[in-house]
């Protein structure tokens, strides 16, 4: 794809718009003009009404959409656990440890030998503890007074309280794969495929009949073989429809073993609208397949 021409519009942009992002006040104005910012840096075009994938994402993000209650609840780690128990049940819920919610509790709790500790109120904030580990009470405590939204500007995360979540470590001795489903208008349209982050990664998407789709993501130069398909693919796919119905545009990733399926969380903006495709021509695929359409 040929580089976008430097218009006017692109050209002022670049002199004015560049040295005032990271002073642009954290209000519903100053992040728009935040949004508009990092989407032109990361695809090098402005949004539009086209229905492409990072553009409906982008409204999403950028409107009051997304502080819906609904959207805002369900971006809690502990509090979405209630929604998908009422939704679809308890047992396609990671199983809750502990929920620390004061620098006291943190230094007090007595972590297990192996878990996981996740900030309920953030996004990438993972700690794995295994045998002879000790965790870092200091940054946990850190983490507590944390706000996503001062980093990202994602207004869902801008109301949520600072929590650790403790969760035992899933599949012991196996890795874990991730299986994301995007659903549309309460329909589940395609799955992303993410391979174990620690061993061979690479991201695979995916028909609902487990058929790659030929949409090429960046990095896009790495081997990809197709992973078996689970066995538990038609009640992954019916719980991830029945959780998305509130929504128009969601993902819901799930963690699966040969007998278990469970609900990682739920994703409302996924890459933050950043999501980096080889070309256009690859994201007007994956918009044509989610969407029905890549035109309004």
């Amino acid at each position: 794809m040929s580089k976008p021409k430097k218009t006017l519009s692109r050209r002022l942009y670049i002199t004015f718009a560049r040295p005032l992002y990271r002073r642009l006040p954290y209000t519903r104005w100053g992040d728009r003009l935040a949004y508009l910012h990092e989407f032109y840096m990361q695809h090098h075009r402005w949004p539009s009404k086209e229905q492409l994938f990072n553009n409906v994402l982008y409204r999403i993000k950028s409107s009051t959409e997304i502080e819906q209650p609904e959207r805002t609840f369900t971006t809690d780690k502990e509090f979405v656990k209630y929604y998908i128990a009422g939704v679809v049940g308890e047992e396609y819920n990671v199983p809750t440890l502990a929920v620390l919610r004061s620098p006291e509790e943190v230094n007090t709790y007595d972590f297990p030998e192996t878990c996981v500790i996740k900030a309920t109120h953030g996004c990438g904030d993972v700690v794995i503890l295994q045998p002879g580990m000790e965790p870092d009470r200091s940054a946990l405590i850190d983490q507590l007074s944390e706000n996503y939204y001062y980093a990202y500007r994602e207004r869902n995360y801008r109301s949520l309280k600072g929590k650790l979540i403790v969760e035992p470590r899933l599949f012991e001795g196996q890795d874990v794969h991730d299986y994301k489903v995007f659903c549309w208008n309460g329909r589940a349209r395609c799955i992303l495929y993410v391979n174990d982050r620690h061993t061979a990664f690479f991201r695979l998407l995916l028909d609902i009949d487990w058929q790659p789709i030929p949409v090429e993501w960046s990095p896009h130069d790495v081997e990809k073989p197709l992973p078996e398909k689970p066995a538990v693919l038609d009640e992954m796919i019916e719980i991830a429809e029945k959780l998305s119905r509130p929504f128009d545009f969601v993902r819901v990733d799930f963690y699966i073993d040969d007998d278990r399926l469970l609900v990682g969380e739920i994703t409302h903006c996924a890459a933050g609208a950043n999501e980096q495709f080889r070309n256009l021509d690859e994201e007007r695929k994956l918009s044509e397949i989610i969407f029905g359409t890549s035109s309004t």
